[in-house]
């Protein structure tokens, strides 16, 4: 099995961050840090097994995050994992398409 490297877009940093700050501003004590930790989770699984997500559009796949509506998406090149985007699943898809 191949070691993947992970690599997190700019963006997609941004993205996340926003995530974060969305959930700290419900008043549901830890949630941002549950939303942290269920994207963490995912990446870890991703950075095992990227081939098990179907590729979804320009070579780039989606996994969704457990118990939070978020999508991640990556593209694989050679044994990097690019993260380009971790969003709202129901956020315009073209800004996620934009970014590759």
């Amino acid at each position: 099995m191949a070691k993947y490297k992970i690599f997190v877009l700019d963006l997609a940093k941004e993205d996340f961050e926003a995530g974060k700050k969305y959930y700290k501003q419900i008043p549901v004590k830890g949630l941002s840090n549950r939303f942290k930790s269920a994207v963490k989770s995912k990446l870890i699984k991703i950075s095992k097994q990227p081939t098990a997500y179907a590729v979804r559009y320009k070579n780039v796949r989606i996994a969704y995050t457990e118990k939070f509506p978020y999508a991640i998406h990556f593209f694989i090149e050679n044994n990097t994992i690019f993260i380009t985007a971790i969003i709202f699943d129901k956020r315009d898809p073209q800004i996620t398409i934009n970014r590759v």
